[in-house]
């Protein structure tokens, strides 16, 4: 089985941790996590810097392409893969873009990831490495938009679940 696994949620709230529990749990699985910290490194040579567009400004659009060219080619070299997508995709654009722009899973799964006391996202961003520090008011910024999905958006996958890391 194909499955692509898109875990969502804002800076700090635990998805990179998550994904690499996930791999612990399921020793069976052949599963690739695909970041987009990660991709936004090899693009710009820091996790601090964003890919900017021709007048300058911040574009995500390369790293979110980049993450999606990696998905199909894993899916089209592997007949048997787990595929977790870690970025915050907090809103339905974002989700529907991955869903609609990676081909030959046979699975999609949304993990929305949240928090009683989402005050516990600064406190892990502080613990994680300097250079992958967020400003705390773009962190309260992703907090305040971060959305469930709409039915619309739900339909597209096969599983839709709000799990708690507090």
């Amino acid at each position: 089985m194909k499955k692509l696994i898109l875990v969502c949620g804002p800076a700090g709230i635990g998805k990179s941790t998550f994904c690499q529990n996930y791999t612990k749990q399921h020793p069976l699985e052949k599963v690739v996590r695909i970041s987009s910290d990660e991709i936004r490194l090899k693009l710009t040579k820091s996790y601090r810097n964003f890919p900017t567009d021709k007048n300058g400004a911040k574009d995500m659009t390369p790293v979110y392409q980049g993450m999606v060219d990696q998905a199909n080619q894993i899916l089209q070299d592997n007949n048997d893969v787990t595929i977790l997508l870690d970025s915050t995709m907090l809103y339905d654009e974002r989700r529907l873009f991955f869903v609609n722009n990676i081909k030959g899973f046979d699975e999609a799964d949304l993990d929305l990831l949240k928090l009683h006391d989402y005050s516990l996202c600064f406190k892990r961003n502080h613990e994680r490495i300097k250079d992958k520090w967020v400003p705390d008011e773009v962190i309260a910024d992703m907090i305040k938009s971060y959305e469930d999905p709409q039915k619309s958006t739900a339909e597209h996958f096969q599983k839709v679940e709000s799990i708690y890391l507090d």
